[in-house]
């Protein structure tokens, strides 16, 4: 009966890591839907589609996301992290249903936009559940399962799209939905939460069936109320409380590592790819593009889970600057020659694999560093007594620069030129790294509740 009973943590740790990455998936899968499906949409008989409302498929999500993203701080702090969850699992798979019954762009529209905003909640929920249910030794290991399905979602969503029609790939988003639920049913709420909610007993009770012996549970729980002591039971966070001291170098580097993934320009490329491969006359078309970006962009995953698990975070953000950063200028490098004419067109149209060869490049280095860094820092870095309104922030921040760089990428070409965007990317990167490089405390093989403590005594130096 003891072995059993020592199992039984690591099964619900394992069950909670599952529910996110199925959570991630599907957002995953909703945020690359548009790549297929507005193809089938235009082929479709019986669906109508313009060029304008296609654009507006394609930007309510993200725009929805922001917008879900910064309610979610208060539904995690007063529902609960795994509440938060349980309760997304409806309107997630609603919206999937409303794009696949829709009759009309208005029906698909708003389904993307209830979608959008699910996503949003997906993104903070998540980030604060998991590290508040995971113990310290087994968090690179279950960080694989949100990583490997996240990243699965946009494979199956460029490789399923391939066969199934914009409607079949709804309905397939919307089965996906189902598994997440049951997942998170038998599932405790964090202790973290309860015990800010003056539920010790509670949580007390989740621990014993999150660690492996009653003594961890107990040890456990005297280290999260003390972290919880400076704060009255059930006291709201506000904005003041995650910029003022000590919590401003912990949400201040946050949000400069989310603002700075996205100015790496990887949506736009993601988003883009096909379109870069086709100028770049790499002769591939853009169902074949956007499937091996998808395979690549998985297998890179399983790099950087390698990574994370062995290096030191602000070491992967370096090395992950340095490739993406030669991958951009490789990228600017061949449009200018594309558009420089005479002798420099002909080189540039004997490298025709050379942009398929730098995005690969550019995806694997995301995937190792700036991809999934800013992520985990949410769930080992952030001050745990505002962690649920600091990530909330923090992600808003991430999808508003998202949108901003996104609807600024085509702009950008058609005034600046292909080049010129590329070679700025690499510069903001190469930049916004260094300037992060030492002011990023290192969280790598770091409880939560240490880098409490860090940030903590960190401020009492500066005061003395």
């Amino acid at each position: 009966m003891a072995e059993p009973a020592r199992r039984q943590h690591i099964l619900y740790q394992v069950m909670a890591a599952t529910a996110v990455g199925v959570a991630t998936l599907v957002a995953s899968l909703a945020m690359g839907y548009t790549s297929p499906a507005l193809p089938s949409m235009r082929a479709d008989p019986q669906f109508s589609i313009t060029e304008d409302e296609e654009s507006w498929v394609g930007a309510v999500m993200p725009a929805c996301a922001l917008l879900g993203s910064m309610v979610t701080g208060t539904m995690v702090d007063s529902l609960g992290r795994r509440t938060t969850l349980i309760v997304l699992c409806l309107p997630f798979l609603l919206s999937w249903v409303m794009i696949a019954l829709a009759s009309g762009v208005g029906g698909v529209v708003l389904g993307r936009m209830v979608g959008g905003v699910c996503v949003g909640v997906q993104a903070v929920a998540g980030s604060v559940f998991m590290p508040e249910v995971v113990q310290l030794d087994l968090r690179d290991v279950m960080a694989f399962f949100p990583a490997v399905l996240g990243n699965l979602g946009l494979l199956v969503s460029f490789a399923a799209g391939q066969y199934l029609s914009w409607r079949g790939l709804a309905w397939l988003g919307a089965a996906l939905c189902v598994p997440m639920a049951f997942l998170l049913l038998p599932l405790p709420e964090t202790p973290h939460h309860l015990t800010r909610k003056g539920r010790k007993e509670e949580s007390l009770a989740a621990l014993r069936k999150l660690r492996c012996t009653a003594e961890q549970a107990e040890k456990e729980q005297e280290e999260i109320s003390a972290s919880c002591s400076g704060r009255d039971e059930g006291q709201s966070v506000s904005t003041w409380d995650i910029v003022r001291p000590p919590n401003q170098w912990p949400v201040g580097v946050a949000a400069a590592l989310m603002l700075t993934q996205q100015a790496t320009g990887i949506n736009a490329v993601v988003f883009y790819a096909s379109t870069i491969l086709e100028t770049g006359g790499s002769g591939m078309g853009g169902g074949s593009a956007s499937v091996l970006l998808g395979v690549v962009n998985f297998l890179g995953t399983f790099v950087g889970m390698f990574a994370m698990a062995t290096y030191k975070r602000r070491s992967l953000i370096a090395a992950s600057t340095v490739v993406l950063v030669i991958s951009l200028l490789t990228l600017s490098f061949f449009f200018w020659a594309q558009e420089a004419g005479g002798s420099y067109s002909e080189l540039a149209e004997g490298l025709g694999m050379l942009p398929v060869v730098a995005l690969l490049a550019y995806m694997v280095g995301f995937a190792v560093g700036w991809g999934p860094v800013p992520w985990i820092f949410l769930g080992e870095g952030m001050p745990s007594s505002v962690r649920g309104t600091a990530v909330a922030v923090v992600v808003a921040l991430n999808w508003a620069s998202a949108f901003l760089v996104t609807k600024t990428f085509a702009w950008s070409v058609a005034t600046l030129g292909t080049h010129t965007t590329f070679l700025a990317y690499a510069a903001v990167t190469g930049v916004s790294a260094v300037l992060i490089h030492g002011a990023m405390p290192e969280t790598f093989g770091k409880s939560m509740l240490e880098m409490d403590r860090l940030y903590v005594e960190a401020h009492k130096k500066k005061e003395e």
